[in-house]
C-alpha cells in the first residue's frame, strides 16, 4: 500500500485502487493490520490454546435435536463436544464439533488426519451420549481449526487506515459475537462518518483556514478516534467472557472437572 493525498492498495493480480479510507475487515490474519501497525508480533493474532475439528454425518438425527431444535453440549475433562442439526430433519444431516487443549499449533500443511480423528476418539471414548460414541467412530477429519484471539491495540485506525471485526478484535467462538461484534464496528463507524463529515461540509460551516480536503481528513480522523473510544471496552468485555467460558474446553484437573459439574448443576437447578 502506498500513501500520499490518497491511498492505494495493491492487489495480487497487479490491480490497483485509490482510497480515501481503507477499511480492513479482513479477518484475524488482516494484512491490512500489518499496513497499520508494522510486522510486530505483538500486534499480531495469538493462538488460544485450543482447536477443534467437526463436520457433518449423514445419520438419522436424535429426538432431542428434532424435537427440542436443540443443540447439544457436553463438557468433560479432556474436552467439548457438541452437535446439532445441520439442515431440515428429512435431510438426515448431523453436525458436530469437538473442541480441546492442544500443547501446540496445529499445522495444517502436515496434518494427520488418521492421528486427529484417534485422538478425538481416545478424548471421547467414555461417553455415555451413545451420539457421540457413533459420531467419533463413524465421522471423517478432514482439517484442524485452531482458535485465534488478538491483543488489545493501542488504537484501531489512523491516517486513512482502520480495522474492524476480527482484524482488531478475534473473539472466541464461543462467545457466538464475531460477526454481530464487526457489524456493531461498521455501523457505529458509519455514524460517525455521516456526523463528522456532515459537520465538515453540511450544517456546519466550513472552517475558513482548512481546504476541503483537510476538513476531510479531519472528519476521518475523529470519527477513528471515537470508534475506538467508543468500541473498545464493549469488544474486550466480551473477549474476557469468552475466555473464562473456554476453560471448560480444556484439560481439567479431576477438582475443576467436578467444579464445573457442581456449577452446571445450580446454574440449572436455579435457573428461572
Amino acid at each position: 500500500m502506498r500513501e500520499g493525498k490518497v491511498k492505494v492498495v495493491g492487489f495480487k493480480d497487479g490491480g490497483e485502487e485509490e482510497c480515501d479510507l481503507l477499511m480492513g475487515a479482513d479477518g484475524v490474519k488482516s494484512v491490512v493490520r500489518k499496513a497499520l501497525f508494522g510486522e510486530e508480533e505483538k500486534f499480531g493474532p495469538k493462538y488460544s490454546g485450543t482447536s477443534g475439528v467437526g463436520g457433518f454425518l449423514t445419520t438419522p438425527l436424535p429426538s432431542s435435536v428434532v424435537d427440542k431444535r436443540a443443540m447439544v453440549f457436553t463438557f468433560g475433562r479432556n474436552g467439548f463436544f457438541g452437535y446439532s442439526s445441520g439442515g431440515p430433519p428429512s435431510t438426515d444431516s448431523l453436525m458436530w464439533w469437538s473442541i480441546s487443549g492442544t500443547d501446540s499449533l496445529p499445522s495444517r500443511q502436515n496434518l494427520d488426519r488418521d492421528e486427529i480423528k484417534a485422538k478425538m476418539q481416545k478424548r471421547h471414548a467414555n461417553a455415555a451420549d451413545p451420539v457421540i460414541r457413533d459420531v467419533i467412530a463413524k465421522a471423517d477429519v478432514d482439517s484442524v481449526y485452531p482458535t485465534w484471539v488478538m491483543p488489545d491495540l493501542p488504537h484501531w485506525g489512523e491516517n486513512g487506515i482502520v480495522l474492524v471485526g476480527d482484524a482488531t478484535h478475534a473473539l472466541s467462538p464461543t462467545t457466538e459475537q464475531g460477526v454481530s461484534q464487526a457489524l456493531e464496528d461498521a455501523q457505529t463507524l458509519s455514524l460517525l462518518l455521516g456526523d463528522t463529515l456532515k459537520r465538515a461540509y453540511g450544517s456546519v460551516p466550513p472552517e475558513e483556514t482548512a481546504s476541503p480536503a483537510e476538513q476531510e481528513k479531519d472528519a476521518v480522523a475523529v470519527s477513528l478516534k471515537l470508534l475506538y473510544n467508543i468500541r473498545a471496552l464493549r469488544t474486550k468485555a466480551i473477549a474476557e467472557r469468552g475466555r473464562r467460558m473456554d476453560r471448560p474446553k480444556t484439560k481439567m484437573s479431576a477438582a475443576q472437572e467436578y467444579s464445573m459439574y457442581c456449577f452446571f448443576w445450580l446454574m440449572m437447578r436455579f435457573t428461572f
